[in-house]
């Protein structure tokens, strides 16, 4: 199994199963395998097994993997992968459906939390906030609208060129201000594109989009972005749902 580290910035079980789901869609690890013991694991990224035992649930949880009680701990299917939901941003999502990602970014900038997205990021209005709008691609065609706000640090500030240089903001984050979410809440419904929305995505005004607002949470489920997302028809989202324990 290829041992390729992510950023030292993420937590350790992190880290660990970022490199077990990069094994898994490399194809290292074949659907309904099972995966190396705790023990195997520890040993190969010299973890401790509670962190293993960590990083492997948040896998579960994320139907990266499955558990068969008495048998042990299995690769889910690709099609079971596929639509669960993950907060890898759009350019890794873009690379799992098959597509190359792209970007063009539209403004980096410092603005000032209105009073609505200072209350989702539970901030207090006028609180300085790093925004990023960008078109999102997909081979070369515009899908999306990205319009992208976080609290960054006093004095922390992200710069154009970096965000268009970075193949993904999120590993830009990462690397800069040890940015690691680990869940997220996301609102859909639908909208229709204005002039302005039109011409970006080279859609005709009034068309209907998919509008999809996401608030980011870290490891401690403090707010650390919010993001209005608006994406063309032919954008296509997916999601696994599983079913309630309550229910029968």
């Amino acid at each position: 199994m290829v041992q390729n580290t992510p950023p030292a910035a993420l937590p350790r079980y992190r880290q660990l199963a970022d490199a077990l789901r990069q094994a898994i869609e490399q194809g290292e690890l074949p659907d309904n395998q099972p995966l190396p013991s705790e023990r195997e694991l520890a040993e190969r990224y010299d973890m401790s097994r509670d962190t293993v035992r960590k990083a492997v649930r948040f896998l579960e949880e994320r139907g990266v993997v499955y558990s068969d009680h008495g048998r042990g701990t299995f690769v889910a299917p690709a099609l079971v992968r596929r639509m669960s939901r993950f907060i890898d941003g759009f350019s890794q999502d873009t690379l799992q459906r098959g597509g190359r990602p792209g970007q063009r970014v539209l403004s980096v900038e410092l603005c000032a939390a209105t009073l609505g997205i200072a209350h989702l990021l539970q901030l207090e209005a006028g609180h300085l906030l790093n925004r990023v709008r960008r078109v999102r691609l997909t081979d070369g065609l515009p899908v999306g609208l990205h319009d992208a706000y976080f609290p960054l640090a006093r004095g922390m500030r992200l710069e154009r060129a970096e965000v268009e240089q970075a193949q993904s903001l999120y590993k830009l984050l990462t690397a800069k201000v040890g940015f690691a979410p680990v869940e997220a809440v996301e609102n859909l419904f639908a909208g229709t594109a204005d002039a302005e929305e039109a011409r970006l995505l080279e859609v005709d005004e009034g068309s209907p989009l998919l509008v999809c607002e996401r608030i980011t949470l870290s490891e401690r489920r403090e707010p650390i972005e919010y993001c209005l997302m608006k994406y063309v028809p032919s954008y296509r989202y997916s999601a696994r749902i599983s079913q309630s324990s309550g229910l029968v």
